[in-house]
């Protein structure tokens, strides 16, 4: 299980605190684009997921995105490990509030 209880946003999809944080790699069929999605207002999202979708040597990716432009990301950060994708999670939330001051919405 990975907590995810630091994303202050509303998390719309969650397809990745359920996966095996140690042995992630073990069930390539949960490793997928669309594991996590978390809306802060009506216009940002962070979006993360696993690139290409099914296939072992891909990796995370967590992407910031503004108004659906899904094709021009406002950040894009990539990781390998779980530690990586939590610590990459953490900097986009942080961006994504610093810049666009945003205030906790749990």
């Amino acid at each position: 299980m990975i907590a995810l209880d630091f994303l202050d946003g509303k998390i719309t999809c969650d397809e990745l605190s359920n996966i095996d944080s140690e042995n992630f790699k073990s069930d390539l069929f949960v490793l997928k684009e669309d594991m996590l999605q978390v809306e802060y207002g009506n216009e940002l999202l962070i979006d993360a997921g696993w690139y290409p979708s099914f296939d072992i040597n891909g990796r995370f990716q967590v992407r910031v995105i503004e108004g659906h432009q899904w094709e021009s990301p406002l950040i894009l950060l990539a990781a390998n490990t779980i530690t990586e994708l939590l610590s990459k999670l953490r900097a986009a939330q942080n961006i994504v509030k610093s810049r666009f001051n945003i205030e906790e919405s749990k």
